[in-house]
């Protein structure tokens, strides 16, 4: 349970730290520009996978349990290695209480694990609470978890690496 977490005035404020301490222990953060079927990756390519992976879990959540809904559609570049950068994403659905958190995290368990170049794992949070694992095998990554505290959906999204090296630090895309 969350009960105690405190709601923050600004969205997602949680987001960066998470995403900078969770990225260099992530197995994604080191691939390369390229996938394993030798496409290229680029900015636009990357972020349009994790927003649309993040839409497609948004979307799973029946609308009569939404409050409000919350997506980052800019974000600031995270470094991969070299000059290699990744987009960082986040998505939050405000939730009204009876939401099968269960049924809800096997369905995107089941859903995004089950297509190709995908897996899925459960796994916890700092908290031990229950936490899917989305891996694409380019290395796109998203983190999906059920906050109280108010009641959430929260996605934390890493795209794979691309190169990127003109980018200053600040910059949002």
């Amino acid at each position: 349970m969350r009960g105690g977490r405190q709601r923050f005035a600004r969205p997602l404020v949680w987001c960066v730290p998470l995403a900078v301490s969770l990225c260099f222990g992530l197995s994604g953060c080191g691939a390369g520009s390229g996938t394993p079927g030798g496409e290229t990756i680029t900015l636009d390519t990357a972020k349009s996978k994790v927003l649309a992976v993040q839409h497609r879990i948004i979307e799973m959540v029946p609308a009569e349990s939404v409050v409000s809904v919350f997506e980052n559609d800019t974000s600031s570049l995270m470094p991969c290695r070299g000059e290699q950068k990744k987009w960082v994403g986040a998505g939050e659905v405000e939730l009204r209480p009876g939401l099968d958190r269960t049924e809800f995290l096997d369905d995107v368990r089941d859903s995004v694990g089950g297509r190709e170049r995908w897996s899925a794992t459960d796994g916890t949070d700092k908290d031990g609470d229950r936490r899917v694992v989305l891996l694409h095998e380019d290395g796109t990554q998203l983190l999906v978890s059920l906050w109280d505290g108010p009641e959430s959906l929260r996605i934390g999204s890493f795209s794979a690496c691309f190169d990127f090296p003109e980018y200053q630090y600040g910059e949002k895309y």
